[in-house]
């Protein structure tokens, strides 16, 4: 069957799309943290104690990671079934209408014990069209993209992650500025509302992205699983193992910079919470700049060859970046978390977005990529925060936390090393591999590949 090779028109039309959805879909959880964190404990969860309203605003926020894997599960096989996208289309209006929806949801004082419930279900169904989201952007841009491209236009979904993370602290941040006193009782509805407008913009942007060839092709040649995540489960144990392994560089190192190191600068350094959130916002600008570039560079060098020096960085840095935070001097602060996010982070997220898309053959490749995402970030996403939180409380110390990430890195490192026994930056551009009875053994070719 005679296909037609993805353009760089095409390409970019769908990157942008998986892009704006991955602003989205973090726009959503990083408002609703700031909104557990300044408002949901006293409008929502009514308490004498603020710390137990607070920890059930945060416990509400955890719902959302554990729904994540169920949406990965769910959504995952509908990609795979009925095409990437419908079901993007589809998640992305579930994660911008629920968020809309907590924008006008009545109080605590309003409605009573059904507030909290109403949230906590609202939070419910963000998740779980989170859970999908990120793995459709990138397998639907990685899919659209030239193979000689790919790694790069993978990539707009991550930078996409982290300005939309930029845009809900901002947002809300403006609008205490803008709103006043009135910020706690209509001022923090605002961002929540304006999920809607972006929302708009970013079906008016999918809308004109087109299925992708893979997808089109397996459906043509009857190639399509009847249940994709069933059968990886069965017969492509490996491929899932290293996928899951990968990911813990991505959620449990990663979310000590990105998410705790904000708690340690302004609880155990005393640095003020507008600096602390002024060299996060510098952090996550700077990644995402960087991402891009880091795609290209797989594209030349190769994606598994580019994560493992990423994750050998994190391996060496954790260290020293404590003790130059531990400085105090911000000038250093700034230096050292921002030389972890780009040189680790970034590396290993700009990496990962095609190395899991190439990891597995098309029939079951949105199943695969949600799945393993989803399920490492919900058992480490939420929980590294609250893990380094305890360390350094029993520790007085911060060594625990850098030997978390080490740690973490060294599991993946283990992964991505063993990858090579089912794809190699060799045969990254080889879309046929699949073709030929390789979804458990690497070719001759590959393996020789690989040995040089």
């Amino acid at each position: 069957m005679s296909t037609t090779a993805p353009t760089h028109q095409q390409a970019r039309r769908a990157s942008a799309a998986s892009a704006v959805g991955s602003l989205v879909e973090w726009y959503d959880f990083a408002l609703y943290g700031a909104a557990a964190a300044l408002v949901f404990n006293t409008q929502f969860f009514h308490s004498d104690d603020p710390t137990t309203g607070l920890l059930a605003a945060f416990a509400a926020f955890a719902v959302g990671y554990f729904a994540r894997p169920f949406g990965g599960v769910v959504f995952g096989h509908l990609g795979d079934k009925v095409g990437r996208k419908p079901v993007m289309i589809f998640t992305l209006v579930l994660m911008g209408i629920s968020t809309a929806l907590i924008g006008l949801l009545p109080t605590y004082d309003s409605i009573g014990v059904a507030a909290p419930i109403l949230l906590v279900v609202l939070r419910v169904l963000q998740g779980l069209g989170a859970g999908a989201e990120y793995a459709g952007a990138i397998t639907l841009s990685a899919e659209s993209a030239p193979p000689t491209h790919r790694g790069f236009y993978a990539s707009w979904s991550g930078a996409g992650v982290w300005i939309g993370s930029a845009l809900g602290v901002g947002s809300f941040q403006l609008c205490l500025w803008l709103t006043g006193d009135s910020f706690d009782t209509w001022g923090w509805r605002l961002p929540f509302l304006v999920s809607l407008v972006m929302l708009g913009i970013s079906l008016y942007i999918r809308r004109s992205v087109k299925e992708t060839d893979s997808f089109e092709q397996a459906k043509e040649t009857d190639t399509i699983e009847p249940m994709p995540l069933v059968s990886l489960l069965r017969t492509d144990k490996g491929r899932l193992a290293v996928a899951l392994g990968s990911n813990m560089m991505l959620s449990g190192f990663s979310y000590i910079p990105q998410v705790w190191a904000l708690s340690y600068l302004t609880n155990d350094l005393a640095v003020a919470a507008s600096a602390a959130l002024g060299i996060q916002a510098t952090m996550l600008v700077l990644g995402a700049l960087s991402m891009p570039f880091f795609g290209r560079l797989g594209d030349r060098i190769g994606r598994r060859r580019l994560f493992l020096f990423g994750i050998c960085f994190g391996i060496v840095w954790a260290f020293p970046m404590f003790m130059l935070i531990d400085t105090g001097s911000r000038t250093l602060i700034v230096l050292a978390l921002s030389i972890c996010f780009v040189g680790a982070v970034a590396t290993c997220y700009a990496a990962q977005a095609a190395f899991l898309t190439e990891l597995f053959p098309p029939s079951k490749r949105y199943s695969g990529v949600a799945f393993a995402r989803e399920v490492s970030g919900a058992l480490l996403g939420g929980t590294a925060p609250l893990a380094a939180t305890a360390m350094v409380a029993a520790a007085d110390s911060w060594w625990p936390v850098a030997t978390w990430m080490v740690v973490m890195a060294l599991i993946s490192l283990v992964a991505v090393y063993c990858s090579k026994n089912y794809r190699s930056d060799h045969d990254q551009l080889d879309a046929e591999r699949f073709n030929h009875n390789q979804s458990q053994v690497p070719s001759v070719r590959t393996r020789a590949a690989v040995t040089r």
